[in-house]
């Protein structure tokens, strides 16, 4: 029998997980969610594969930690606001756990709940944050002296089209979240808040799959436990869009029209941004068969043996067309998946919850992950560059 693992959340990372996990003898798979809906439809594609379902009601600490239980790991792909929740849960079951979920309270506050546990919790380990802040860590770790780390990361269709240019791949509130949320970034030693969107720039990417094509980027607010990490001088996460995203999205934001405060409109209570979901998401939603990537570009610089140097790591990734997961599902899943085989075979088990940046810290932990990822069909490609920039 392999090792228990359940999938907590059956969207569309939770799915391309508990696909992948099932192709694999090493794990005996239980997909949790509260709606079936979901896993039915990965089952009449995967078949028996697939695993075992449990109905399982995210919203009750009590319940999740009682269906964990006689379980080895647990993956987490919950939405982001019960994320606090279920990694709580999973805590008081006693099991380690990798989670994607982005959740927006500070997950370090249960790290002394996981040390008296004696159990690893990865949290934020997808593709941004995730695999970029391992990426960051272990470019700092090759240089002598490191000044400053900036990555770029996006999932775009491949033939954009209007109006907005863009495909949703993860959840829409949160992509919204981007351009309405101040981001925090470290500027000659000092955290910065700066307003959604700002630093916004044209950039070109040669050298890469995205050569010859003209992006735009702007910060955003995912460096998270970076900031705290990496004591750098400077450091930024930039998102990336097709050119004039920025400036049509601040134009919403600035009317209005992407904040939740409810106002009257004759009479009656309309929250803004639900309608602006109503009239826009069907336009953003991913085809079926729609050709579209995943790209990240972490940039590493500082000196070594007293000369400037820049490390830079670059993932792409057009999804899997057969099974029919898109990019962003592959990018965001298997830094996960890769974690938690580590933590699995215990050739990564650090009581306590951790930052993916705490993977990198550690060279051969971070060659060991890298390699596995190759494995697995998503490639880092690294690049040196001695001398000046």
């Amino acid at each position: 029998m392999g090792k228990k693992v359940m999938v907590l959340g059956c969207g569309r990372v939770g799915s391309f997980l508990a696909w992948e996990l099932s192709r694999d003898d090493f794990w005996e798979v239980t997909v949790a969610d509260r709606d079936a809906e979901p896993y039915q439809e990965l089952a009449s594609r995967a078949g028996s594969r697939i695993g075992r379902f449990r109905a399982v009601d995210f919203s009750s600490p009590g319940d999740l930690a009682q269906a964990l239980k006689g379980q080895d790991l647990a993956i987490g792909a919950a939405p982001g606001f019960l994320g606090y929740r279920v990694m709580e849960a999973v805590l008081e079951a006693g099991i380690p756990f990798c989670d994607i979920s982005f959740l927006p309270e500070d997950f370090r506050r249960l790290d002394p709940a996981a040390r008296a546990k004696g159990i690893p919790v990865l949290a934020d380990i997808g593709v941004a944050p995730g695999l970029a802040n391992l990426l960051v860590a272990y470019g700092c770790g090759l240089l002598d002296q490191a000044d400053s780390a900036v990555y770029y990361v996006t999932g775009l269709p491949a033939k954009p089209e209007p109006p907005f240019h863009y495909r949703l791949v993860f959840s829409p509130d949160d992509v919204i979240e981007e351009y309405v949320r101040p981001a925090r970034i470290r500027k000659g030693g000092a955290i910065r808040t700066v307003p959604a969107l700002d630093g916004c720039h044209p950039i070109r990417f040669p050298g890469t799959p995205l050569e010859g094509i003209a992006l735009e980027a702007f910060h955003t607010d995912g460096l998270r436990s970076l900031l705290e990490t990496i004591p750098v001088p400077d450091l930024a996460e930039y998102t990336l869009r097709y050119p004039g995203t920025a400036g049509q999205m601040a134009f919403l934001r600035d009317i209005g029209l992407l904040s939740r405060d409810p106002v009257l409109l004759s009479g009656q209570p309309v929250v803004p941004r639900e309608l602006f979901g109503a009239l826009a998401y069907p336009k953003m939603r991913l085809m079926p068969g729609e050709p579209e990537f995943t790209f990240l570009q972490v940039e590493v610089h500082g000196r070594q043996h007293g000369e400037p140097c820049r490390h830079c790591f670059t993932l792409y990734d057009a999804g899997d067309p057969v099974a029919g997961f898109h990019s962003m599902a592959r990018a965001t899943g298997l830094p996960c998946l890769v974690a938690a085989r580590m933590i699995a075979e215990k050739k990564w088990y650090k009581p306590g919850v951790h930052p993916p940046e705490d993977l990198g810290f550690d060279r051969e932990t971070a060659t060991c992950f890298l390699e596995e990822m190759s494995r697995k069909g998503l490639a880092v490609h690294h690049q040196v560059r001695n001398g000046s920039r």
